[in-house]
């Protein structure tokens, strides 16, 4: 099954809580900086976010991703993101057109996110969690890891990823 635009819901919906959420995790550096070496080393930051998000409302990741995610991660936000990666920064020949690519390549992770909230929240499967914050952020991580073996390197960023989850889980719970 190939995805093609017009399989995209038109409801789709960019400005939803899960991009709320993502960009106030990303606002953090230590968060951004360890997703990205994660995302160097095969993660995909959508499903971090996802299973942080989840984590922050109580909730499961299963680490199951709709297919309509998969496809337009594919066939659209890394194509965008092999682009900008390849065109050299810093060069006045080709700026425009790397600042262009990597606007696209945000965009399209916009898009990925619109479609991972749509079937996070007709997921019946993602119940409510026991577990305190801290713990279930941690095991929505490793749900989110594309392989179940991790090195120390690894553990110690899942610790940084905890740790600021529970940082803004905590910060979201203090009185205004």
């Amino acid at each position: 099954m190939s995805c093609s635009g017009s399989k995209i819901p038109e409801d789709a919906d960019p400005e939803n809580p899960l991009w709320h959420f993502a960009c106030r995790f990303w606002a953090s550096s230590p968060a951004r900086e360890t997703c990205l070496e994660l995302q160097d080393c095969g993660w995909s930051v959508t499903r971090i976010l996802c299973a942080g998000w989840l984590a922050s409302l109580g909730r499961t990741f299963s680490g199951l991703e709709s297919q309509t995610v998969i496809e337009w991660r594919n066939h659209v936000t890394e194509p965008l993101r092999s682009a900008r990666k390849y065109i050299t920064k810093n060069n006045p020949c080709t700026a425009i057109v790397r600042e262009c690519v990597a606007h696209s390549e945000l965009e399209a992770e916009r898009v990925e996110l619109a479609l991972a909230y749509q079937a996070l929240i007709s997921d019946k499967q993602t119940g409510n969690g026991e577990k305190p914050t801290a713990s279930l952020a941690r095991s929505n991580l490793l749900a989110a890891a594309p392989d179940k073996t991790l090195d120390n390197g690894t553990g110690s960023m899942l610790d940084t990823l905890t740790r600021e989850l529970s940082t803004l889980v905590e910060g979201d719970k203090r009185p205004c």
